[in-house]
């Protein structure tokens, strides 16, 4: 095992222990907690994703008078402008110049939680970018889900989610790009023409990756395959030093793919 992946470890086991630390320091407060937990996750996605790159927080619009809901972590594009009011907030967050949402739900355990999450994440893939001639899957920003704690059962969580798409009609298009539980797993969402491709001809749908200790790795390296929403230079350095064989199996979860199938006909008429 590299160096980089025992390193991507420890970032992911100690991520965990400042989630759990979080309960403690905020004393109970509900909002305490949850701004320290986002805290750790800013500073963690930082490291992954440097200078040029942002990572700011809120409500992103775009130039069609949309606006999402406030999102957790925003990495900015280096072409972002620095709207910093004071404080160093951003006051404005551009939907041409957001690479990724981030929204942290430490626990998805319950359908409320759950559907919350899902729901941020299809404000900001309602969004439109400007650049009308460019590839289907750069028009909208890439929309993660992060978590630490899920279902012991995942196939409740993939229930839950297949039940929200399906009776809300979300379009493929609208749903996350990954959704992942730190040290146990990712739900990449696999669509033609999207953000993924599904791999040696499977069906489009949600592919289950058991990471285990490598999730974090994982996040990062699925991340780094993502389009920006300007092209970079040059490819990640980091994508070199993960390997996605040595990350853990890959499963198709035929009954939720199935469910979701209903929904391409939705995808026709984008």
């Amino acid at each position: 095992m590299s160096d980089l992946m025992k390193l991507l470890q420890l970032e992911s086991e100690e991520l965990s222990n400042k989630f759990a630390k979080a309960s403690i320091e905020g004393r109970g407060t509900p909002q305490e907690v949850a701004d320290r937990r986002e805290a750790a996750v800013h500073a963690l996605i930082a490291k992954y994703f440097p200078f040029p790159f942002r990572i700011a927080k809120g409500n992103i619009i775009d130039s069609f008078g949309g606006r999402s809901a406030s999102i957790d972590c925003v990495v900015l594009n280096p072409e972002h402008p620095h709207t910093v009011s004071e404080g160093n907030h951003f006051s404005v967050l551009l939907a041409d110049g957001a690479d990724f949402a981030i929204e942290v739900k430490p626990d998805l355990i319950s359908k409320d939680e759950i559907e919350r999450a899902l729901k941020q994440i299809t404000s900001v893939k309602k969004l439109k970018r400007s650049r009308n001639g460019e590839p289907k899957q750069t028009q909208t920003i890439n929309g993660v889900i992060f978590s630490n704690t899920t279902y012991a059962d995942l196939s409740l969580l993939l229930s839950v989610i297949t039940q929200y798409y399906v009776e809300n009609r979300i379009k493929r298009i609208h749903q996350f790009d990954l959704l992942v539980i730190n040290q146990r797993c990712i739900i990449i969402n696999c669509r033609h023409g999207h953000n993924f491709y599904p791999k040696n001809g499977g069906p489009e749908g949600m592919l289950v990756l058991q990471s285990g200790v490598n999730t974090f790795a994982a996040a990062i390296l699925f991340m780094n395959r993502l389009p920006l929403s300007r092209i970079r230079i040059d490819e990640s350095v980091i994508a070199n030093y993960i390997v996605e064989d040595d990350l853990g199996p890959m499963q198709w979860n035929v009954p939720v793919n199935e469910a979701l199938s209903a929904l391409e006909c939705l995808d026709s008429t984008e």
